[in-house]
């Protein structure tokens, strides 16, 4: 039997979502928590990859089971294992063929910024000193340009090596919260590596003024890198929703997020 997982975690104290040789994941101890209540040796695939420091309010896993389970009583266990910065949300039985990444038709990603120092947000959201310098007509121009592309090499980290960097952008553009507080929302079928942290970095480097909107065109139209890129810290970044075709009768949770649930 195949199950679907729904989990959210803060990534902080993780070397990210995926099993590493060296350092604390959140795979890791998830697949410790389900051997644990399952009583036999559990493997997980999962949504994709989150790096180091970066959380994620909608997560989505699979696994496979040689016997139903209850899912009020085994989301108890599997909470009673796991730290408190990971929560075990749901659990879904599917199709065996089901899987978690490769049949994921959206996902999107919310990176949130503050103009307030808060000490108990300093790892949940980013204090950005400049917010009142940022021109918003210019965040919203870039965000068009950035929806109303095709391909992304510019938006990678520099080792990425890959065959394409298509993306289907669905959703792109800034939000505002309060006068202290905005975030950016994308939204695609797939995400390159670092590809959010990066597209953040340029549009809060074009509303500065350090870079222009003409040059971010440039790098899009000619797929080349930015001379000025900027990645921005892991911990304001969130991955907020992953659609199924499959499961889109299934009622989704609030979003827990750092300035509490958000009206879809």
């Amino acid at each position: 039997m195949r199950y679907f997982g729904k989990v959210a975690y803060n990534g902080t104290q993780y070397v990210g979502w995926q099993q590493q040789p060296n350092g604390r994941s959140v795979q890791g101890l998830i697949e410790d928590a389900l051997s644990k209540v399952i009583r036999q040796p559990t493997a997980v695939v999962g949504c994709g990859r989150t790096d180091a420091g970066v959380h994620a309010s909608c997560y989505f896993f699979h696994f496979d089971c040689d016997f139903p389970l209850e899912k009020g009583k085994a989301l108890r266990q599997f909470n009673g294992i796991l730290p408190e910065d990971i929560l075990f949300l749901d659990l879904f039985e599917v199709d065996d063929e089901a899987h978690a990444r490769f049949d994921a038709t959206g996902r999107t990603y919310r990176y949130y910024l503050t103009a307030h120092q808060d000490p108990f947000r300093s790892e949940t959201a980013f204090f950005y000193r400049e917010m009142h310098k940022l021109d918003v007509t210019i965040l919203r121009e870039v965000s068009r340009l950035i929806l109303n592309s095709e391909s992304f090499f510019p938006f990678t980290k520099s080792d990425t090596d890959l065959k394409h960097y298509r993306c289907n952008l669905m959703q792109a553009g800034w939000h505002k919260i309060s006068s202290k507080v905005l975030y950016f929302e994308v939204k695609a079928n797939r995400f390159l590596r670092g590809m959010v942290r990066l597209m953040t970095g340029a549009c809060l480097n074009a509303a500065t003024g350090r870079i222009t909107v003409k040059e971010i065109d440039f790098a899009l139209r000619n797929q080349q890198r930015l001379e000025k890129a900027w990645s921005v810290p892991a911990h304001g970044l969130y991955l907020t929703d992953i659609e199924y075709p499959y499961l889109k009768s299934i009622e989704k949770s609030d979003i827990f997020e750092p300035f509490g649930p958000i009206s879809q």
